[in-house]
């Protein structure tokens, strides 16, 4: 197995502030932060979520808050296959 940086790196297990649980790994130096920021859904409305979480964290984060459902994929090929000409209507304004 190759190895890509010289030297390993040490790291450290740290509680995630999300969900409190030990999977977030960082380096040893590392102090994790409770920020929160701002972020846009994908139905438009504004939801704060923390910045620093474990990796499990932002994949549920992700599909409850920004993964299109599986309604609007279907409007959009439903809107895609009713429009005579697709070159005249880019796919952003159809979602």
């Amino acid at each position: 197995m190759k190895r890509y940086s010289p030297k390993p790196v040490d790291k450290k297990v740290f509680a995630c502030p999300q969900c409190n649980k030990p999977r977030l790994v960082r380096p040893l130096t590392h102090v994790v932060s409770k920020e929160m920021q701002e972020f846009k859904t994908r139905d438009g409305s504004s939801i704060s979520l923390m910045v620093d979480i474990c990796e499990h964290c932002v994949a549920k984060n992700y599909r409850e808050h920004f993964e299109p459902t599986r309604t609007d994929i279907r409007k959009v090929l439903k809107a895609m296959n009713d429009e005579a000409k697709p070159s005249d209507v880019s796919l952003e304004e159809l979602l």
